[in-house]
């Protein structure tokens, strides 16, 4: 039996967040004032004995776990997997301006008509991201990941079997906000989410009710 633990970090807030961007596969810087939230979910995470941190490749990830990681002797890996979800020609262009495009994608949870990704496509990186993951681990062991917000969702869909229907009709998930953090278990094959992306006390008290049981 192996059993793993994952803390889930949505990257810190952006120049692009900041300005209306969409970011996907392109980057951009984290903006100043988004680094106290990472800095407060660092502290809040400081007791985790995490073995690694798995990172996307984009630097506004790779500095997130930089931060929430500082003065730890952890690695940092990032993993092409677990790049954004690609919104193709739309990515790095100003979300009022193609409103359009942006929601025949999300009617269809695909990208391609411009051409990005589609739904199987970010599952499938899903699915070898953990997979690699998985089998990098040993029993007990504790990951942090940081990533992305709307791959997340991909997550949700493929390794815990939910819907954007369910969703949509679940008053525990408001989203993820940047520097919030998810947590879900492997159990020989098994994925099962503890809780939606949380921030600040909330986040707390999800832990230490969690260490407490």
């Amino acid at each position: 039996m192996k059993q793993i633990t994952f803390y889930y970090v949505r990257h810190g807030r952006t120049d692009f967040n900041k300005a209306g961007i969409i970011q996907g596969q392109v980057d951009s810087p984290l903006c100043p004032e988004g680094i106290p939230v990472l800095q407060e979910t660092g502290s809040i995470l400081k007791d985790i004995p995490f073995n690694v941190c798995y990172s996307s490749p984009f630097q506004r990830a790779i500095s997130t776990a930089e931060i929430i990681l500082e003065g730890r002797d952890i690695p940092i890996i990032p993993l092409e997997s677990l790049k954004e979800m690609s919104f193709g020609s739309i990515d790095g262009k100003p979300h009022k301006e193609h409103k359009q495009e942006l929601r025949t994608g999300h009617i269809f949870d695909s990208f391609r008509h411009v051409g990005g990704e589609s739904a199987d496509d970010v599952r499938k990186r899903v699915r070898q991201a953990f997979n690699l993951m998985v089998s990098s681990a040993k029993d007990k062991d504790q990951v942090l990941i940081t990533c992305h917000g709307s791959y997340y969702r991909y997550i949700l869909y493929e390794l815990m079997h939910k819907n954007r229907f369910i969703l949509k009709l679940d008053p525990a998930y408001t989203g993820t906000a940047n520097g919030s953090v998810s947590v879900f278990t492997y159990t020989d094959g098994r994925y099962q989410l503890e809780c939606y992306p949380l921030t600040g006390d909330s986040l707390r008290s999800f832990l230490r009710n969690r260490t407490a049981y």
